[in-house]
């Protein structure tokens, strides 16, 4: 009958301690002095670790002084804010990341322990965190082919959000919605994706139809919602073409009439009560000239031969 081996590990750790105990066995005072130096070393652990977070406290007060320097250095050089709140989002987290690993060394860590650590956990974030690294560069690219920037109104194709950027950060762009709600939208998508930028010119044309009935006046509708204009703060001056209303089509239940105008706008909202202001003119002038707006009809005729 063969007897399970016992693993060489066990035996040598037993025969260690066997080893310790007889040394402490033949001379006791080892083991009172260790119990003599217990104090000195927790209170040398306890300096230590209270000199780590004083050190890393003034250093991290030393961050923020570099971070407020680089921004206003940024700032005078009118660099747009989403590039100074990006770029200091980066310095951060690499002065910190260098601030730990520096404490690291200097408190009895092996540098070359630390580097192979980091290089494995590196390899191990990069791959779970595809996402996230396509993110970042999704913001590196927002940064510098600028498709908008804080303060813009701004429309995703895809999601159909739509609001003000507030900030670029390094993996998010936060955007405040028009019912005042925090939006964050992944960098990557952005940076990939079709998105309407309503801000960046300071013009639009303004494009509205109107439908009226075959029986109404068509020249008098169009001097009407001509006078709706009259005297818009909104109107663009230099616009390349004057407020004009087209006849449009001929439609089925009636004839659509289109007006278009250049007006300028600060914000997306307000161009937005533009609009509704001038709809609600231009059904409550139709009504007082005569103007009708049709409904969808239908005629029908009968022939009076197929019922006999």
């Amino acid at each position: 009958m063969i007897s399970p081996s016992v693993p060489q590990v066990d035996i040598v750790d037993i025969e260690g301690l066997q080893e310790n105990l007889e040394t402490v066995k033949k001379d006791p005072s080892i083991l009172s002095e260790f119990i003599d130096k217990l104090p000195r070393m927790a209170l040398s652990l306890g300096i230590r670790v209270v000199l780590f977070v004083v050190i890393f406290l003034i250093c991290s007060r030393l961050i923020q002084l570099l971070s407020r320097l680089m921004r206003k250095a940024l700032e005078l050089k009118g660099s747009s804010r989403n590039v100074i709140n990006f770029l200091d989002n980066v310095l951060k987290w690499v002065l910190y990341l260098l601030l730990v690993l520096i404490l690291a060394i200097n408190f009895g860590m092996d540098a070359s322990s630390i580097v192979a650590i980091i290089g494995s956990l590196g390899v191990t974030i990069a791959l779970g965190l595809q996402g996230s690294l396509a993110n970042f560069a999704g913001g590196v690219l927002i940064l510098l082919l600028k498709p908008f920037e804080a303060g813009n109104y701004i429309k995703d194709i895809n999601t159909g959000v739509t609001g003000t950027v507030e900030e670029v950060q390094l993996f998010y762009t936060k955007v405040r919605t028009d019912n005042n709600f925090e939006a964050m939208i992944p960098n990557g998508h952005l940076a990939s994706n079709s998105i309407v930028n309503y801000t960046r010119l300071s013009d639009r044309q303004l494009i509205m139809q109107f439908q009226i009935s075959y029986d109404s006046d068509v020249d008098k509708a169009r001097s009407l919602l001509l006078g709706i204009l009259e005297g818009k703060d909104c109107l663009t001056k230099d616009a390349p073409r004057e407020p004009k209303v087209f006849l449009k089509s001929l439609d089925d239940s009636g004839v659509t009439l289109e007006l278009r105008a250049f007006v300028t706008h600060e914000k997306y909202i307000d161009y937005c009560m533009f609009t509704w202001e001038i709809n609600e003119k231009a059904k409550k002038l139709f009504a007082e000239n005569g103007i009708e707006i049709p409904f969808p009809q239908v005629d029908v005729n009968f022939d009076s031969g197929v019922f006999k």
